[in-house]
């Protein structure tokens, strides 16, 4: 696998990528960066050439000239393509990665052949409503001298189910990686409606959905508002899934897809 950097307007983006063929760019959640499709990456390359990247303030790539949206997040997705040489691909988003996959299908139609949408959900007006300050888990942390900021990300990287200590390290230090700001794709998600975005979406799409992600609940009804959609259901699949079921999330991928 090689790992290396592409100059977009706003810096550099740290990118992974493998294989020959045709394209598959992989968006990763919040607080995250490109590490979360590694395993992923290795199975999708025997048939494809598979990219994943770091969104600006993520990962390895540069800071964020400022709190960018999901728009703004999708607009450097297509600068990214257009750096590599990239005219058309298959989009594979989980989380908010899935909300800026969204966007790039919705906004760039030309450029991308199917989306796959991983984890996706949404808030309904009345759930946004009694949530009258951001979850616990996305507040800003501040640097502290003591180090008990370390602590906090690495209880907020246990949060979500119990993971082998090596996955759990991983999460750790992309939160390190991304610091005081990491939060903030967080923040774009919580704003962005992805609701009346889903039947705007014009290319075949796969809602992969698991049983243990938060939104699994919605998995139907974000299905049922997609034109030429299709609904996989991973049955015990964690909400870290690409980490823990490489072969599972590869395998629904590109069944999909081919």
């Amino acid at each position: 696998m090689k790992r290396a950097y592409a100059d977009i307007p706003e810096g550099q983006i740290h990118y992974r990528i493998e294989g020959e063929g045709e394209y598959i760019i992989m968006l990763h959640m919040a607080v995250s960066s490109s590490d979360e499709y590694t395993r992923v990456i290795h199975l999708l390359s025997k048939k494809y050439c598979a990219v994943a990247m770091d969104y600006l303030g993520q990962g390895d790539s540069d800071p964020a000239p400022h709190q960018y949206s999901i728009l703004e997040h999708a607009r450097t997705v297509i600068s990214f393509m257009d750096a590599l040489g990239i005219k058309k691909a298959n989009v594979v988003g989980q989380f908010n990665g899935a909300m800026i996959a969204t966007e790039v299908a919705i906004n760039w139609p030309e450029r991308v052949h199917k989306l796959v949408m991983a984890g996706t959900g949404f808030w309904e007006e009345s759930e946004a409503k009694a949530l009258n300050e951001p979850p616990d888990f996305t507040k800003r942390v501040e640097l502290k001298k003591d180090g008990s900021h370390l602590f906090e990300w690495w209880r907020r990287t246990c949060l979500w189910g119990d993971y082998p200590v090596e996955i759990l390290e991983e999460r750790f230090l992309e939160y390190a990686k991304a610091g005081p700001r990491g939060e903030e794709t967080h923040w774009a998600g919580a704003v962005y409606d992805l609701k009346p975005r889903l039947p705007l979406i014009p290319c075949p799409t796969l809602v992969l959905d698991a049983t243990h992600y938060p939104f699994h609940y919605l998995a139907k009804d974000v299905h049922k508002l997609i034109p030429n959609a299709k609904l996989f259901t991973i049955e015990n699949g964690p909400m870290y899934l690409d980490r823990a079921m490489p072969n599972e999330f590869a395998g629904a991928v590109m069944n999909f897809l081919k």
